[in-house]
């Protein structure tokens, strides 16, 4: 389930409790309690999102509600504003009292939803870009360089925009025929008056306007590592999960790079790139020089997890070659929207490649044929040629084919700017169909940060 996927679910969610707020009083302290808590995780959980894409806390301190108001009164520094309204917006100066009694209103339902889906995209998002490190993985190399960033933050606006409006609703939700609930519950309606007049869903509105046009993160998946044994690929969706499993663990190592992965992944680069172009020629000659390159290379056997991301990227190339075999079966067609989601894995699997090459060469662990001496055995009149293997040098013509085959099918910018555009496939958001299904059953507490751990 990708970021697009995860934004949908929490945007149907939120409006589906915003509605159900004006449907419905809240019946007991129960479903107000998980409704409040759910609430301010979503907000939580939004400011970790916007604290993964920019790489740090837009503001160093988040101020009390009144230092806040005068932040979002200001002009310009929009990031920042969003950032001071999320955090303030979870301000509740009040503890309330606990309840066993089983969560069943409608609102409390959909913002447990919603605050689920955002902390699903703060993991997917933490796993390319964890806090406090270095990119992981390829696309958090570009989203450091700001692909994808200005549409994140974008996206993160139109939640907070929905948000805003559960917060118009929330305080007749929680008075409407209820007195005594009304009494305690009053600093959390005074929390979303502050929040809905604060002037955040404005805000949002500018930030969701400056994203358009943006590279997207919709297609942007968890980053895992390579699986024993590796998953049978049978679609186009498994083939892509595998390459970008084998592919994000051999960026983070690119020490134990070996000539198995060169030569499978340049093999799965012009195999795949035949299936999405139909053979054209000006479309596979890089992966083809890199291919036939690397068979000629020489390496020791990958072990344990090495071993895993070759045999992720043998099964994925078992199933294009089968798919192109067969010449017709679900997504095999080139042209295919599936098909080009797979074409964008492929520059980043040439970029990792690249970078193993050159850092196997480093180590001395790649060999080439060296020259065959004749020799002849004693009583013999037969010349017998010698095989001999010597480590490779970057000078070697086959080590450079290699290098020129690889270096066609990327870019070879050292900040991933070059890449960013082409990170994140756009594959179309869930329909709202999709997110009609029924909520979700809760059960217990949210977690401190807002997430069930039930997955």
């Amino acid at each position: 389930m990708t970021v697009g996927y995860w934004h949908t679910e929490a945007y149907q969610a939120l409006r589906a409790a915003a509605t159900a707020m004006g449907q419905r009083p809240a019946d007991n302290a129960a479903d107000i309690n998980a409704a409040v808590i759910a609430r301010s995780a979503v907000y939580g959980q939004l400011a970790r999102v916007t604290e993964l894409l920019v790489g740090g806390r837009p503001a160093p301190e988040v101020p009390d509600r009144a230092g806040a108001s005068t932040i979002l009164r200001r002009r310009g520094q929009r990031l920042t504003q969003l950032y001071v309204g999320l955090r303030a917006a979870t301000i509740v100066e009040r503890q309330f009292p606990a309840s066993t009694a089983p969560v069943t209103a409608e609102p409390a339902r959909s913002l447990h939803r919603a605050a689920d889906a955002v902390g699903v995209i703060g993991d997917i998002l933490a796993s390319h870009v964890p806090p406090g490190q270095g990119p992981r993985t390829p696309e958090g190399l570009a989203i450091r360089a700001g692909g994808g960033v200005q549409s994140g933050i974008a996206d993160v606006a139109r939640l907070t925009s929905r948000l805003v409006m559960v917060d118009l609703a929330l305080p007749g939700w929680l008075s409407h025929g209820r007195g005594h609930l009304t009494e305690i519950y009053q600093p959390v309606a005074e929390t979303a008056r502050w929040t809905a007049s604060s002037g955040l869903g404005a805000i949002a509105r500018e930030l969701i306007a400056a994203g358009r046009d943006q590279p997207p993160l919709d297609g942007l998946d968890i980053a895992r590592s390579p699986l024993n044994p590796a998953p049978s690929v049978r679609t186009v969706d498994d083939a892509i999960g595998a390459v970008a499993a084998a592919r994000s663990w051999m960026w983070q190592n690119p020490g134990q790079i070996t000539g198995s992965h060169l030569q499978l992944g340049t093999q799965l680069g012009l195999a795949a790139h035949i299936l999405i172009s139909d053979g054209a020629p000006t479309m596979v000659g890089g992966w083809r020089q890199a291919a036939i390159a690397a068979v000629d290379l020489r390496a020791t056997p990958p072990v344990g997890t090495a071993r895993d991301a070759a045999a992720e990227l043998a099964e994925v190339l078992r199933w294009a070659r089968s798919q192109a075999a067969v010449g017709r079966s679900e997504g095999a067609q080139p042209g295919n929207k599936q098909l080009v989601r797979l074409s964008s894995e492929l520059p980043f699997l040439a970029a990792t490649l690249h970078r193993g090459l050159s850092a196997a060469l480093h180590r001395g662990e790649l060999f080439v044929k060296a020259e065959m001496p004749l020799a002849r055995p004693a009583g013999s009149l037969i010349f017998r040629a010698a095989e001999r293997w010597r480590p490779a040098v970057s000078d070697d013509d086959v080590v450079q084919d290699l290098n020129r085959g690889l270096g066609q099918r990327h870019q070879p910018d050292n900040d991933g700017r070059g890449t960013a555009a082409r990170a994140f496939p756009n594959p179309p958001r869930p329909t709202s169909s999709m997110a009609q299904t029924p909520a979700r059953a809760v059960s217990g507490a949210v977690s401190g940060d807002g997430r069930r751990r039930t997955r």
